[in-house]
């Protein structure tokens, strides 16, 4: 399944809640941008490649620009169904592109070229994952899909972490890279707040959660959303348990409202490309670059690559 297990889940409140209540004088004199590193949950085995899935793919080694080696794996279509718009991936918060490229594989069988890209720290790239220094990541991505696909459309699409990433970064470079559609999947609206809100799910996260306030807002996607000018996707499960839709509701409204598009979409955290409905609503906005109609019918899984049947 792809996303963060209810493990990871686990493991990152607890240390949040640790890091916040022991090791906050530690941060505070280091700077509070160290606190941001506590969002990421990097893991360096893959799991699997994705010609276990019968993607091809290649390996892309390229550079930030503070000299940090990052790794992505290019997932190619089959060239008579190639399209011309390329896909930036940005993934969320834990693991590494071996589990989370399974939920943008369907993306391929559709004929678009797909960069997933995994930020510093992850996987085969180097560093450690902290803000500000993970937004020269996407950038990275973005210099090197321009270079390779000139004659190219460029769309970012992010998930949980990876949307909070994609705004930022559509905000800050997408005319520089030409971007010209947005798709996110269970974004949060503030670091500060989603942090708050996981917090207080627990006992000892509910004493700490008051300090959260020293988690730096710079960079809060509510905040930076409405420099974003290109037609923005945005799908959220009201089901989810990981990142509540009020979080992305609050996003949702921070977009300018002659470009936007919300779908309510169905299933756990990230989730909504295991769903046929969805995928094909998704299709559908990155061929016509406006949102589809959505029916009030019943939705269903199918077997696609990388999933299986519910």
């Amino acid at each position: 399944m792809p996303g963060i297990s209810d493990l990871l889940y686990r493991r990152w409140l607890r240390s949040l809640s640790i890091a916040l209540l022991v090791l906050v004088p530690t941060f505070w004199l280091s700077g509070c941008a160290s606190l941001t590193t506590l969002y990421f949950h990097p893991q360096e085995v893959w799991v699997q490649t994705p010609d276990r899935f019968d993607i091809d793919y290649e390996d892309v080694w390229l550079s930030a620009d503070d000299g940090t080696e990052l790794h992505a794996w290019l997932l190619k279509p089959a060239p008579a169904t190639e399209k011309t718009k390329v896909i930036l991936y940005l993934h969320g918060n834990a693991e590494n592109i071996s589990t989370h490229s399974r939920s943008v594989f369907w993306l391929v069988e559709e004929g678009y070229t797909v960069l997933a890209l995994d930020y510093r720290g992850f996987g085969a790239s180097q560093g450690r994952p902290i803000l500000p220094d993970v937004l020269m990541d996407a950038k990275a991505g973005a210099s090197w899909l321009r270079d390779a696909y000139p004659d190219h459309s460029m769309v970012v699409l992010g998930q949980s972490m990876g949307a909070a990433l994609a705004v930022n970064f559509v905000a800050d470079y997408g005319r520089d890279y030409d971007v010209s559609q947005l798709i996110l999947e269970a974004p949060f609206a503030g670091f500060r707040s989603v942090a708050r809100e996981m917090l207080q799910r627990t006992v000892v996260g509910t004493i700490v959660s008051p300090l959260v306030y020293l988690i730096p807002s710079d960079w809060d996607p509510k905040d930076r959303a409405p420099n974003i000018h290109i037609p923005v996707m945005q799908l959220h499960s009201p089901m989810d348990p990981i990142v509540p839709l009020s979080e992305g509701e609050v996003l949702f409204e921070a977009l300018p409202a002659d470009k936007r598009c919300f779908i309510a979409s169905q299933g756990p955290h990230i989730a909504s490309f295991r769903y046929s409905k969805f995928r094909e609503q998704v299709a559908d906005f990155l061929v016509r670059g406006e949102c589809p109609q959505v029916e009030a019918d019943t939705v269903k899984t199918e077997s696609v690559a990388g999933f299986t049947d519910e």
